[in-house]
């Protein structure tokens, strides 16, 4: 459902979503279904599935994020559908105002699971709604990526530092399957950083998760593994439903990937931040990079972006960068400061343009916005 709304974003395929907006509502009502009003007001997981985790099922904080991105993406598709349609769950046989009513059940859900899976003095959330002490990889970095708590927050950071107890020489263990580092769990860890303005520390674990598999003589040196051992062996999973079966590990697993969309919409910088690019952000992430580059094509044409810090320091000294975009597109700058504290000089096309704080107080480096950047070909400086 989440990938619905992800194709839809980047394709505008309407036809699509019309086509399947049917099964879709009974997608949600289905899943929805399962929130138990009272006590906890928790997605109740009645299925034994899932991507690996040793232990799934009840209240488990995982499933909770995923459903809050289910229903906060899920509010943008009801808008694009035309807003209102029946839902079973509604409570009335008359069309109902679907935005809102997704919107509303999503920040009831935030709340639900803040109040009784958030462990306030470990740092991070529990694996589900009891005393566990369990704080798994994947529920906490979806908290974070999917802003079940706020990216700028305090929070977050905490979240994001305590992530890093369970790294190992090779990658991040997942505490939800011990023994094994599993690259799709950790795509979300690295957006997650990302997010939280931890740079350094999602390129850190890239390097050594991802660059271990690629460096590695047993490995492709092209693709990327589903998963490995923490000891350096590819028997991933081989007790979890694998059969004991070493050679059954993908080597060429496409939800593995997770650097090549957040080095692009993090690192990089450049999204798409309404249908097919019509409106888009660039928001670059330096993490001691000196430089980056890259793009991606929609259907309204091509989007490019560039950035070179002028001094790897980065002290005082600024940066310039070059965004390419389709005209009739509009973006937003979202701009690391030269100096913390301190808003920078900016021109866009060599004119100085007016900038505002974007966040400031408490978050790992300032930015500054600029609102209302045409498309087209855009120089930047920042001094």
């Amino acid at each position: 459902m989440i990938g619905t709304y992800n194709y839809v974003l980047y394709t505008n395929d309407t036809d699509f979503l019309a086509r399947n907006w049917k099964g879709y509502l009974a997608a949600m009502n289905h899943i929805y279904a399962k929130v138990q009003p009272s006590p906890s007001g928790l997605l109740n997981v009645t299925g034994t599935r899932d991507w690996a985790r040793w232990q799934t099922g009840f209240n488990m904080s995982s499933a909770q994020m995923i459903l809050y991105r289910t229903l906060t993406t899920g509010a943008d598709l009801a808008a694009w559908q035309g807003g209102g349609s029946s839902d079973s769950n509604s409570n009335s046989n008359t069309t109902t105002d679907l935005p809102a009513l997704w919107t509303q059940r999503a920040a009831a859900l935030q709340n639900a699971t803040l109040a009784h899976c958030f462990d306030a003095s470990y740092g991070a959330f529990r694996d589900n709604a009891t005393a566990t002490a369990l704080h798994p990889q994947d529920a906490n970095a979806m908290a974070v990526l999917f802003g079940v708590v706020g990216a700028n927050t305090s929070t977050a950071r905490s979240i994001s530092s305590r992530l890093t107890d369970s790294w190992t020489p090779i990658g991040a263990e997942a505490p939800e399957l011990p023994g094994n580092i599993s690259p799709f769990i950790s795509s979300f860890e690295i957006q997650a950083h990302l997010a939280a303005g931890e740079t350094s520390r999602a390129l850190d674990l890239i390097r050594t998760s991802w660059g271990w598999y690629l460096g590695n003589a047993n490995g492709t040196q092209s693709t990327v593994v589903e998963g490995y051992l923490v000891n350096g062996t590819f028997g991933y999973r081989w007790s979890r439903g694998y059969g004991n079966d070493f050679s059954y590990v993908s080597h060429a697993h496409g939800w593995s990937s997770g650097p090549t969309s957040a080095l692009t919409e993090f690192v990089l910088g450049l999204t798409v931040t309404a249908r097919v690019g019509s409106a888009w952000s660039f928001a670059p992430q330096f993490g001691g990079l000196s430089f980056a580059e890259g793009g991606f094509m929609t259907g309204l044409g091509k989007f490019q972006a560039r950035w070179d810090v002028a001094d790897e320091s980065g002290a005082g000294v600024g940066y310039n960068a070059s965004v390419s975009t389709p005209a009739g597109t509009a973006g937003t700058l979202v701009l690391p400061v030269v100096q913390q504290g301190i808003k920078p000089h900016v021109t866009v096309d060599g004119e100085e343009v007016q900038v505002d704080w974007f966040r400031k107080t408490g978050v790992v480096f300032d930015t500054v916005v600029v609102e209302g950047v045409e498309g087209g070909d855009r120089t930047i400086v920042v001094s």
